[in-house]
């Protein structure tokens, strides 16, 4: 099981985007499902690490922003 994640407020933003980080959305898919996500028609999907994932999860908390 691997991360996607994307921005549909801002899709070519960067990720850590202060404004922004409430709006990431995140999902936990197997690799088949994220490939799929990532190469079809679906606006924004990139591949992310649990790195990536446990960085924002951190900055939101900061932020003061649930989750």
């Amino acid at each position: 099981m691997i991360y996607v994640k994307r921005n549909p407020r801002h899709p070519y933003r960067r990720y850590n985007h202060p404004d922004d980080l409430p709006y990431i959305q995140w999902k936990r898919v197997s690799r088949s499902i994220a490939y799929n996500m990532v190469v079809s028609k679906q606006k924004g999907w990139e591949q992310a690490s649990l790195k990536q994932y446990l960085n924002w999860k951190q900055n939101m908390l900061n932020a003061g922003h649930n989750i």
